[in-house]
């Protein structure tokens, strides 16, 4: 199958099972292709048929946006240089849970929980701890005989019922040895808390234009901290201690105008404000439903207030 195929295939899988989704854009480079809300769910979605295309640095900037918008990154693919992906199994690259399209429609269309990782020496479960030394209590099983009713070790017993996860095989033999599943199911929608954004200032990236520099300086100063964003429709993710703002900037020309449309579809399945920040002024206040500030405006605002009432202004002008 075709990525093209593919992602059209994850897209209507998302919304079949209730998801509001964002538009499909074509615009490089770009560090992920979708970004889907139900409720309190937020997934920020990569789709590559080999899982291997995805860089560390990719990998990286998606955990930092989804970290920022309290969203979960998916990385959905067919295959990886080893082989074939296995349905119902999340697999990892640099962080990041990887499924097969077949695993997000059964999960998300017939609800089968995910149960199987995979990690370095095979497929793996996360145990319910509490749950095992309940029941092996209850129905008076040693550790010792349960050790070797499970063929492990005393210690390892101990290990499980501690949290320590288990292979495949042996929580096959724990679960027929007790008489009921004693698994975890993993959570692909629930946000990994990551600590990985440092407080100091990151750096712009080296292709961003003197325009946007300054742009950066602006908000930094005005009283923004500026996350720069190599691989999206926007520049950054601009934060204060109450909101979050995607802020593309560039110049006014086609370019940002196909920019807006994109921006403004992730916005609305965000639930974020989103900004554009040109170089000249024009007859417009918004773009594609998105507020439009020119860098000689923004140079007049003393703090995110002003902004945040400035884009809430033009958010709801007809112009």
């Amino acid at each position: 199958m075709k990525r093209e195929e593919l992602l059209g295939e994850v897209r209507d899988t998302l919304i079949k099972a209730g998801f509001y989704v964002s538009e499909l854009y074509s615009m490089r480079p770009i560090g992920f292709d979708l970004v889907a809300r139900r409720d309190n769910s937020l997934l920020i979605i990569k789709v590559l048929t080999n899982i291997d295309a995805m860089s560390e640095d990719v990998a990286k900037e998606l955990r930092t946006l989804s970290n920022l918008l309290n969203g979960s990154p998916i990385l959905i693919g067919q295959h990886s240089g080893i082989g074939i992906l296995r349905d119902d199994v999340v697999y990892d690259r640099f962080g990041i849970q990887t499924i097969t399209s077949e695993t997000l429609k059964s999960h998300l269309l017939e609800a089968i929980p995910l149960e199987v990782y995979a990690a370095p020496g095979g497929l793996y479960v996360n145990l319910d701890q509490d749950k095992i030394k309940r029941l092996r209590t209850e129905q008076n099983i040693s550790i010792g005989s349960f050790a070797r009713t499970i063929k492990v070790s005393r210690r390892t017993v101990q290990m499980y019922e501690n949290g320590m996860n288990a292979s495949i095989d042996v929580a096959i033999r724990i679960e027929e040895s007790l008489g009921t599943n004693v698994t975890s199911p993993l959570d692909i929608l629930k946000p990994k808390i990551l600590k990985e954004i440092a407080e100091k200032r990151i750096s712009e990236p080296e292709g961003f234009r003197k325009f946007q520099r300054d742009v950066i300086s602006i908000l930094e100063k005005v009283g923004y901290r500026v996350i720069p964003i190599e691989r999206a429709p926007f520049e950054a993710v601009s934060k204060d201690k109450k909101e979050i703002l995607l802020t593309c900037i560039d110049e006014y020309n086609k370019k940002l105008l196909r920019k807006a449309h994109a921006v403004t579809s992730i916005s609305k399945v965000t639930e974020r404000h989103a900004v554009l920040i040109t170089d000249k002024e024009v007859n417009k206040t918004s773009i594609e439903g998105t507020p439009l500030i020119v860098k000689k405006e923004l140079k007049k605002i003393r703090g995110p207030e002003e902004i945040l009432d400035l884009i809430l202004e033009r958010l709801y002008s007809k112009k």
